[in-house]
């Protein structure tokens, strides 16, 4: 990630809590048709956003992020803000895969029948295999997962889904040998349904420390109390003494950490499933190496 004055870095690393906790930009624009990042943009030239075509103005400062901005007022979807962490990830992941001689970049559109996508990074090996990073950091329902991820199956991109491990969930884990461990998790639906897509396993990233955490969900069980009383008969009545499954929590332990820059990607292929809750896609989809010395794409 850039070091200089104006670099990522140092606009992360600002102590004004506003900037700190959610920004407005948009990394990417179009300058005569080319794309160009806002970092290694230049002021007095003309620069377009790639969804509406609308005119954009080039910010640039010593606190606020180099960034393009729409004119208000404004309807394009590409001008919703973006959490801090969600951008750091971005940024991490596709500076760790460049320099491992991927070419990588973020905010990608991926075009498909199937829908078209805007990959937050789309990574191309030096074999020519293209993959695409979905780091997902707003809560989404089951079906929206589902359309997203046979859009990119139709463009035959293999998505690897990941969360972000934040600040709330390590201060809530317990440190365990290999890892951290989680006892009470609440589960998010994109999280169920992504976790049983990648054959109960899901990654997160920290872009904090710029490291990825391989995710395990498990049954949290609740315990029942035992209770005894009489009827109106004099007899005793008794209940609980038992646990069951929780069906909002969840316990999660993550096995790491591995450094992003020893990230590897893999594909695999899944047939079609369905529940009663949700339906999982067949075809190919990415993800995460957790051992350094295996072979990626």
């Amino acid at each position: 990630m850039g070091s200089g004055r104006f670099g990522w870095r140092n606009y992360f690393e600002s102590t004004i809590d506003e900037v700190a906790v959610i920004i407005w930009p948009m990394l990417v624009a179009l300058h005569q048709d080319v794309r160009v990042d806002a970092l290694g943009a230049t002021k007095g030239h003309q620069y377009f956003c790639p969804n509406c075509r609308a005119e954009v103005t080039l910010k640039q400062g010593r606190i606020v992020i180099h960034h393009f901005a729409h004119k208000p007022p404004t309807n394009c979807t590409w001008a919703k803000g973006e959490t801090r962490a969600h951008l750091m990830a971005k940024v991490a992941i596709r500076d760790a895969f460049r320099t491992n001689g991927y070419q990588a970049d973020y905010e990608v559109e991926v075009l498909s029948g199937g829908g078209d996508r805007r990959a937050d990074v789309l990574i191309t090996s030096p074999a020519g295999q293209r993959v695409a990073i979905e780091i997902q950091h707003t809560p989404i329902l089951f079906d929206a997962i589902e359309r997203r991820t046979k859009g990119y199956m139709a463009a035959h991109v293999p998505v690897a889904w990941i969360g972000i491990l934040s600040p709330i969930m390590k201060s809530d884990a317990v440190t365990i040998t290999g890892g951290l461990k989680i006892e009470k998790y609440a589960i998010r639906p994109w999280e169920k349904w992504a976790h049983a897509f990648c054959f109960k396993e899901l990654w997160y990233v920290d872009p904090e420390d710029q490291t990825l955490w391989k995710g395990v969900f498990s049954d949290y069980l609740i315990e029942v109390q035992s209770s005894s009383w009489y009827n109106e008969y004099g007899e005793e009545q008794s209940a609980g003494g038992y646990s069951r499954v929780s069906k909002k929590w969840k316990t999660l332990t993550l096995s790491g950490p591995l450094p992003l820059g020893s990230a590897k990607i893999a594909i695999k292929s899944r047939k079609p499933w369905s529940s009663k809750v949700f339906s999982l896609p067949g075809g190919q989809f990415a993800h995460f190496i957790q051992s350094p010395n295996g072979t990626g794409v």
